[in-house]
């Protein structure tokens, strides 16, 4: 009589039935988590322009502000004459920088792949030198890969409305809260209960006081350095020195990265030329570097925003992998803005521990109050 194989053909068919689930399961979380993931993305990067709308806006605010206290001048006008002054900075600009601009930035497209060219001839002809450029990947391959920043940093707009639009929205948005900055922070004020509004309203004037001072601090150490790399590559010989000086001043908005790229331009040219000279460029981004890290941000910014180094840097390499180049540039801003949201919200009111210094919590309260005891005499007065 011959055994019965069933049993063993149903266990067999519930074992693969269950890894087909299983598999099926595994696959629809992951499915979930990427989707969510891009969810969170596109969300992260819309976020992003409306931030850069609100430095915008805290920008012009800040400058009609300086305006209206020194020319009386009512501040819907001294906004308007801002905004005027600023369009027109940027036109004169293109008009008297652009066409320099334009054709050493021609000659600069040809002068690189020339310069990288010979270098490699140079190393080259170095013991070893062989085998070392074997392991230095061609700038094409350089640019490659899904998680690259420099890839990503030229794919976000792109990505999402355009770049017109996307610079639509941060004018548009950051004119109208420069224009009603009182409404727009009664109306988020409003949303918290109201034992909570006061300190709502302390919080949101601290990070409006730190993002200003930011701001100001930035621009200047941008203009500082622009000018001055400008002027002292021109000394050395370095040619293109203008649109060398423009770039590492557009790049001092990026901290501690912006600076070792708007240098490589610099020193490889010069590397080419003569590696005496090479190393006059170095020694010279060192020691504007030094400059920038000793004297511009102790001096603009030391009592305004305090930000530790490694925090920055953390916060730079997330956001620049999460959203790219705008990542890059809003990291700073958006780390002072959770340093302040950490301190006020978490540390003072939820510990309890007020020997936590909060660098302007003071000075923005007390220029608030100045600011509030003014339109309430200028209402009274109406």
């Amino acid at each position: 009589m011959t055994p019965n194989p069933a049993p063993h053909t149903n266990t067999t068919s519930t074992s693969s039935h269950q890894f087909l689930k299983r598999v099926l399961l595994v696959a629809l979380v992951a499915a979930l988590l990427f989707l969510f993931y891009t969810i969170v993305r596109m969300a992260f990067q819309v976020l992003l322009v409306f931030f850069a709308a609100v430095l915008f806006g805290i920008l012009l605010h800040g400058l009609s502000s300086f305006l209206q206290r020194h020319t009386k001048v009512p501040y819907k006008w001294s906004l308007g004459i801002v905004c005027l002054l600023l369009a027109g900075a940027v036109v004169g600009l293109f008009m008297y920088l652009g066409p320099s601009l334009s054709e050493q930035s021609e000659q600069l497209g040809k002068a690189l792949p020339e310069a990288y060219d010979k270098l490699k001839q140079q190393i080259a002809a170095l013991p070893y030198g062989q085998q070392l450029l074997k392991q230095i990947p061609p700038p094409e391959q350089m640019l490659k890969g899904q998680g690259s920043v420099m890839r990503n940093a030229f794919s976000f707009f792109s990505t999402t409305f355009g770049a017109l639009a996307n610079m639509l929205i941060v004018l548009v948005i950051g004119i109208y809260l420069a224009t009603s900055p009182r409404e727009t922070a009664n109306a988020l004020v409003r949303l918290v209960p109201k034992p909570r509004r006061p300190r709502t309203r302390e919080v949101l004037h601290v990070l409006r006081y730190t993002l200003w001072g930011w701001l100001k601090g930035t621009l200047l150490a941008m203009a500082v350095i622009g000018i001055l790399t400008a002027v002292g590559l021109s000394i050395i010989g370095i040619p293109l020195s203008l649109l060398l000086g423009v770039f590492a001043g557009l790049l001092e908005f990026i901290p501690n990265i912006g600076p070792f790229i708007a240098g490589a331009p610099a020193v490889l040219l010069a590397l080419v030329q003569d590696p005496t000279k090479a190393l006059t460029v170095v020694l010279f981004f060192i020691a504007l570097q030094s400059l920038e890290g000793y004297v511009l941000t102790p001096l603009v910014q030391k009592k305004i925003i305090d930000l530790p180094p490694i925090l920055t840097i953390m916060g730079q390499v997330l956001l620049g992998l999460i959203a790219g180049m705008w990542g890059l540039l809003l990291a700073v801003p958006m780390v002072a803005v959770v340093m302040v949201l950490v301190k006020m919200l978490y540390i003072e009111d939820v510990l309890g521990d007020y020997g936590v210094e909060v660098k302007g919590e003071e000075e923005a309260i007390a220029l608030e109050e100045k600011r509030d005891q003014q339109g309430f005499q200028e209402g009274a007065e109406g």
